[in-house]
């Protein structure tokens, strides 16, 4: 062998040497810093936030201290409030309690397992809504309230008959849903007639007329049969001397009248629409 030839062989077995050594020296002396699945077997591995979890799999840095985390490094709320497990001091705490700083609840701290152990705060209650504005009352209505009466206008009958035309319905159903507003209300329905003919067949025709009326509003609203009557006054009340047809016709009327007017309202003015 040339001295050539040995000076390298020992250069050679001297670097080796030193490779061998470097690499001992770089190999930890704890398995706890190892990881052995880490992309070309690299050491130290990192943890920075001490939660187990290295930090090429952590998906959650910066986890409290102490906090149980999931395999990719996330903290663990078991009972959802707000605390991780392993800085919960009060496990299990019921939903939807509030908790303290160590997860602890007021039914927890004061040493109940039941949250209806806590006397239950009274909810303030909803204000009732606000009532609609009752619509507007008719002039049948307001005659009523104000006076006690009604003269019912546009109400006919076939000539020398108590037979209603047809064209009475409107005014007649009017003041049947007016009188259906007072249950206790009593009325007398009045007829009356004008001067031609004989007293006593007005007498008889008034009545009858003041009868058919009776028998309309008794057969469509709901009212009480003994709360109204009927009578016929004839020619004896005229409104008017009858010194032509139009005071004629102002004599032939039908009225309705409240028999108890203290059941309607009292000191109200009402408002004519």
């Amino acid at each position: 062998m040339s001295a050539r030839s040995f000076s390298r062989l020992v250069l050679l077995c001297a670097i080796a040497s030193l490779a061998a050594s470097a690499a001992l020296a770089g190999v930890p002396t704890t398995l706890e810093h190892v990881d052995p699945k880490a992309p070309c077997f690299r050491w130290p591995a990192v943890d920075y936030d001490h939660d187990g979890v290295f930090d090429r799999l952590d998906r959650c840095g910066n986890t409290p201290i102490g906090a149980i985390v999931d395999e990719w490094g996330c903290p663990i709320d078991t009972d959802h409030d707000g605390v991780y497990d392993g800085l919960d001091q009060c496990p299990d705490t019921p939903p939807g309690e509030k908790v303290d700083r160590n997860g602890c609840s007021g039914v927890q701290l004061s040493g109940s397992s039941h949250a209806h152990d806590v006397t239950p705060v009274t909810p303030t209650p909803t204000p009732p809504p606000v009532p609609a504005p009752a619509p507007p009352v008719s002039e049948t209505e307001r005659q009523l309230v104000e006076g006690g009466k009604v003269r019912l206008e546009n109400v006919y009958f076939e000539t020398n008959s108590a037979n209603l035309l047809p064209e009475s319905e409107a005014t007649l159903n009017e003041v049947g849903g007016v009188l259906e507003k007072f249950v206790e209300l009593k009325v007398e329905v009045q007829g009356h007639t004008d001067t031609r003919g004989s007293n006593a067949y007005n007498m008889k025709l008034s009545q009858a007329r003041a009868e058919s009326v009776r028998r309309y509003l008794l057969g469509h609203f709901h009212l009480r049969d003994e709360n109204v009557t009927a009578k016929g006054y004839g020619e004896t009340q005229p409104e008017t001397r009858e010194k032509n047809d139009e005071e004629r016709l102002r004599n032939r009327r039908v009225v309705i009248k409240a028999l108890n007017p203290e059941v309607l309202p009292k000191n109200v003015k009402v408002e004519e629409h």
